[in-house]
């Protein structure tokens, strides 16, 4: 009787070479996933300007732009024309 290795075959050399490539490249698409739904997140997010002292200062000029609707000193056309020139700057 032969004595059967395992190397002899050829077929578990190519699925430790699987496993060795599955090893790196598994933990490399998650990572990379991550960094994916992150920045997904972010462009998700287009209607806030880049700078947070703009959206504070956006946030603000929308406050004071709704108190003064709501106290009647402007029209709903004239809110809805000034909120659209707050938003788009």
């Amino acid at each position: 009787m032969m004595m059967h290795d395992g190397w002899s075959s050829g077929w578990t050399m190519w699925g430790m070479w699987l496993a060795m490539i599955a090893f790196w490249l598994v933990p490399l698409v998650v990572v990379v996933g991550i960094f994916w739904l992150i920045l997904g997140r972010d462009r998700k997010r287009g209607e806030r300007p880049a700078d947070p002292v703009d959206f504070d200062e956006n946030r603000r000029a929308l406050a004071i732009l709704k108190e003064r609707y709501a106290r009647g000193e402007i029209s709903r056309d004239e809110y809805e024309r000034i909120k659209d020139d707050i938003l788009s700057s």
